[in-house]
């Protein structure tokens, strides 16, 4: 229809309707699985198996033993807002439950051939069902199960072909799925869990009591034994979970994971609130592993916001908001990875190979062809001398130790100081290390309202462009609150008059360049207070002690000294390491002194 033309208003038809409706909620497979696994969840289910086929593109099967459906309500559980979790206002203003509006199971069944089978209580072992295909609904019929319910969802969008167009590969598809299990896995504890594709069991999990065993059965021992228990109780909210060692990091943020009130979520203020908390211990672009349970009144959080229920909405954000960030600060403070706290379960099961090997890609079989088999060997060859060289090399850990129990041995290429503990030898990063005592010196004596600062005998002159000009101009009076004292001396130039006392050796050109591209960086200019970190981390790297640079014995066990009063100790204020400790019986295996 062109611009201008009018057509004339009317309802649009039911089955128009509903596929609207559906193209809110469903998404794509793992948008289904979801929605169906939340009701089995909802029903009370300890028992839930998920199947399917070709990554749930032909095929999807949830099957709990729930409390089940009457035989007279299956039909009504296929209408759009016909639920049994809410019934007013005020329940949907404080809702206990993970799905609500009544629209999934209708949405579903209008894009697939759909089928529902559900036994209760009362009539188990007699079950009843129905189908229903475009918008069409089979007669009820009976069959033998126990009390549960059965949802068979197959040939998505097959009523929309349009959307099923916009469909991933299979492989990638069944991938989500597959994060969202074990995400779902590490909040219900209570329940047995099943994973099938293809026809084969890709992952299991019995019931437990204890997250720690949980998070074992999901990712494995490695894994487990990079995280540390959290937990915090605060008035308007309690914390716990797991919190990764800042060095098990990932390049994406698909290993948060965060539930309110049991509802998992990849809500953006939570999420900007955990890097929050790490603050300082991570390099650019990279994230921790976190898992994350809130718990707090319903009645403070949205939950009806987005249309898949991903994201929330809280009655104080930036309370909530700063109430993790600070918890997790805090927790990390205390460099947990000190301490043995975390003390994963032996697994019966054969020792699993390093994460970070590639498996081997192809398998033998009788049937194999000679290139495939060839193939296989080569590759199984390669894989194996990649594992034997990688045992053979020392392997380095990350802020373990602590750094008065040190005793400095020497200086490598004037960039790493040497030391060596009762089991291990030492590597400190002179520069990383120098920099963190700054960054938490000068942060200190910015929150009690200024930095101390140094006048220069003889100020020194700076010119910048027209843009930047004005942005110092207009952030003068705060960059007084960091120590910096600038005077405007004509258009475009300023005078430095004074700088932070900690940093009087550093390269003021160059510091007062950075300060300003990094000003650049901020939309507004009460940002500056928002990105205060950044700019005392962008200040503490002009600090004097550099890589290169020769130090004295006594220098180098004052550093160390120093480090272990210090918070965060064991990461420079851009995230990078500052110690490495290689055991010694790693270093024995190398030169074949043990096995």
């Amino acid at each position: 229809m062109e611009r201008g033309q009018v057509k004339k208003i009317q309802v649009l038809p039911k089955e128009l309707v509903h596929k609207i409706a559906a193209g809110e909620v469903v998404e794509r497979p793992v948008s289904v699985v979801k929605e169906l696994v939340e009701n089995s969840l909802d029903a009370g289910a300890t028992k839930i198996s998920v199947k399917l086929l070709r990554g749930g593109t032909e095929e999807i099967l949830v099957e709990d033993n729930g409390v089940g459906i009457k035989a007279s309500e299956l039909s009504l559980a296929l209408k759009r807002h016909a639920t049994s979790k809410i019934v007013s206002l005020e329940d949907l203003e404080t809702i206990h439950t993970l799905g609500f509006r009544g629209e999934a199971l209708a949405s579903i069944a209008h894009v697939s051939r759909f089928s529902l089978e559900s036994a209760t209580e009362e009539s188990a072992p007699i079950a009843y069902g129905l189908k229903m295909q475009e918008g069409l609904l089979s007669q009820l019929y009976e069959l033998p199960r126990e009390r549960g319910t059965t949802v068979r969802v197959a040939e998505l969008f097959c009523t929309t072909p349009a959307r099923k167009k916009f469909l991933k590969r299979y492989e990638t598809e069944w991938s989500h799925v597959f994060d969202l299990i074990q995400a779902l896995a590490l909040a219900y504890l209570d329940v047995s869990w099943e994973l099938w594709h293809e026809g084969k069991l890709k992952f299991q999990c019995p019931a437990t009591k204890d997250l720690k065993t949980r998070v074992i059965d999901v990712f494995g021992k490695d894994y487990g034994s990079q995280l540390y228990p959290f937990s915090e109780g605060l008035s308007e909210l309690e914390l716990e979970g797991f919190l990764g060692h800042p060095n098990f990091c990932k390049s994406n943020n698909r290993h948060f994971f965060v539930y309110i009130n049991g509802r998992y979520l990849q809500d953006k203020l939570l999420n900007h609130a955990i890097l929050q908390g790490y603050q300082s211990l991570l390099m650019q672009r990279q994230y921790p592993v976190v898992i994350l349970k809130i718990t707090l009144d319903p009645r403070q959080v949205d939950v009806n916001v987005h249309p898949a229920k991903r994201e929330v909405r809280f009655a104080n954000g930036q309370a909530i908001h700063s109430l993790i960030s600070r918890a997790i600060q805090k927790r990390l403070k205390e460099a947990p990875w000190r301490q043995e706290v975390f003390n994963p379960i032996s697994l019966e099961a054969e020792e699993a190979l390093p994460l970070q090997m590639p498996r081997p890609s192809f398998q033998y079989s009788p049937s194999s062809t000679k290139q495939e088999g060839l193939a296989f060997k080569e590759s199984r060859a390669s894989y194996t001398q990649a594992a034997v060289q990688q045992e053979l090399l020392p392997k380095p850990q990350v802020g373990t130790l602590s750094f008065l129990s040190l005793r400095v041995i020497g200086q490598l290429k004037q960039t790493y100081i040497l030391a060596e503990s009762e089991e291990s030898l030492v590597l400190i990063d002179q520069h990383a290390a120098h920099e963190r005592i700054g960054y938490e010196k000068l942060k200190a004596e910015f929150a009690m309202g200024r930095i101390s600062s140094q006048r220069l005998l003889t100020p020194a002159a700076f010119h910048f462009s027209f843009s930047q000009a004005v942005r110092l101009k207009e952030a003068s009076e705060a960059l007084e609150r960091l120590g910096i004292e600038i005077d405007e001396f004509g258009p475009s130039t300023f005078m430095l008059k004074a700088v932070p006392k900690l940093l009087a050796e550093a390269n003021f050109e160059k510091l007062l360049e950075e300060v300003v591209e990094a000003l650049e960086g901020y939309d507004r200019l009460d940002a500056l207070e928002e990105h205060v970190d950044h700019l005392l981390a962008t200040m503490a790297c002009h600090r004097q002690i550099r890589a290169g640079q020769k130090l004295e014995q006594e220098e180098m066990q004052d550093l160390l000294r120093q480090l272990e009063g210090t918070p965060h100790g064991y990461h420079c204020p851009h995230g990078r390491p500052v110690m490495v400790d290689i055991p010694f019986r790693e270093l024995e295996k190398s030169f074949k002194r043990v096995l």
